[in-house]
Parts: structure tokens; sequence; C-alpha cells
């Protein structure tokens, strides 16, 4: 399938070719490159007419943002660059991003979701891709416009395995923030050719170089021994962090 990707009039890519997942220790990128994408739950914030404001939601989180930015996001300095056909496949989904105006049809929608949530009744499944403009609680310790992480996300639905939480859930479930989330479920697995870049700091690269070379197998499929070849075609894909930021 052909990809069509947008360009602003002066040659700039609207948005990248490949979802970026973030993350800020290479320990991260190990795992991942072993393991997959672990799921973790999320809290997220959404407009309701009742007292719970958060709801703790099952995902893997993406964004789609040009690497021409990357020195400007918050997310760190470590990251993959996945296919978009791998995306389509693991039912990767864009975040709709409603208005903070509660007479916003949108933003009705999301409410009468949020109610359905708080009754347990009805579909409220699109709260999983829908997200206040800029956030709704100003004490929030993060950046404030949510638009520009132009997201996208792998949801597991309320009535899948992994139940959806409110926020005392989460909370229990989160524990000592300075600690590392606790994963849940199966992660979203992948093959080397699925991978189109692997981004760490200069600091960095030769330990991703010596983790590449002992694997026995990636993305958690743990049924295909990794060959020589597919060695030599992950280090192909290592980017250094330092240099693009160099170079931009």
């Amino acid at each position: 399938m052909s990809q069509q990707v947008k360009i602003t009039t002066d040659g700039m890519k609207l948005s990248s070719s490949s979802f970026i997942h973030y993350t800020s220790k290479i320990e991260a990128v190990e795992s991942i490159l072993e393991r997959g994408f672990n799921v973790y739950y999320c809290l997220e914030e959404v407009y309701c007419s009742g007292d719970i404001k958060h709801i703790g939601i099952p995902m893997v989180s993406f964004c789609d943002i040009p690497l021409v930015h990357v020195a400007a996001n918050n997310y760190g300095h470590y990251a993959f660059g996945m296919s978009r056909s791998w995306g389509i496949r693991q039912h990767l989904l864009p975040v709709s991003y409603y208005p903070n105006n509660k007479g916003c049809l949108s933003t009705l929608v999301v409410k009468r979701a949020s109610a359905a949530y708080i009754d347990n009744k009805g579909d409220f499944e699109i709260l999983g891709y829908s997200k206040p403009m800029y956030k709704l609680q100003n004490q929030s310790k993060r950046k404030n416009n949510n638009y520009k992480e132009r997201e996208w996300r792998k949801v597991y639905a309320p009535n899948s395995s992994y139940k959806w939480k409110s926020e005392s859930e989460y909370r229990e479930y989160r524990g000592d923030e300075d600690t590392d989330k606790k994963k849940v479920g199966k992660p979203l697995k992948f093959n080397v050719k699925d991978i189109d870049f692997i981004l760490v700091p200069n600091i960095d690269v030769s330990s991703i170089v010596s983790c590449i070379k002992k694997l026995k197998h990636v993305g958690g499929n743990s049924g295909k021994q990794l060959s020589e070849g597919d060695k030599d075609l992950l280090l192909a894909k290592i980017l250094s962090y330092d240099n693009l930021i160099k170079n931009l």
C-alpha cells in the first residue's frame, strides 16, 4: 500500500513517515528491543459532570511529530521510529483533540461518553482516543498544550482483559511515582523490518550496539532466532540524537 506524507509549501513535512515512541532511558530501549512495547495504564483527564475527572486507560503511545522538531519535545532523547504499515497492523489510531469549550459538539460527545463511563453503561471507548486541546487543570506538572503532542495510540477496549481504572484504582496501581510503572498484559511485538530507526544519544551508542550484538530475538518474537544479517540491519538503523540535533 502506497503511503503519502503531507508536505508544506516550503518542503517541510507536516507528519513523520514513522510512528515514534519516545522514552527516557537506555534500559527501556534495550527492553523494547528484546521484548516489544509494554502496555501501561495512563491517567487521562476527561470532561465530565460528576466527580471523576481522570481515568486510568491501558495503552501504548506514539506520535508522528517530524524529527526536525525533536529538540523541542519533552519525551526523552531515546526513541523508536516504527513503520506506518506496522502501526496500521497494530491498530494505532490518532488522538482526537477537542476544544476546551463545553458547548462544542466534539466536547459534548466526550461529556456524554464520560457520563456513560461513570454509570458503567453505554459506549465510552471514545474516551481512549480523545483529549482536550489544553490541560483541564492548570496545576498539572506537564506542559499545558496537548495538541502539540500529535499522539497516536494503541488503546485496549474497556471490555478487554485490561479493565479501565478509576483515579483511585490508578493511584493504587501506580504506587510510588519515583519507581517505574508496572507493565500489564502482553507487549506489542515487532520484527526487524518494522523498525525505521533507533534514536539514542552519542553516549549510549556503544551500549546499544553491544545490546544488539547479544540479542537472540527481537521485539518479543522469541520463536524467531535473529540472524547475523538481522543484527547488521538493526545496527544500521541506529541514529545519533546529538548528531541529529547538530545537523537540523
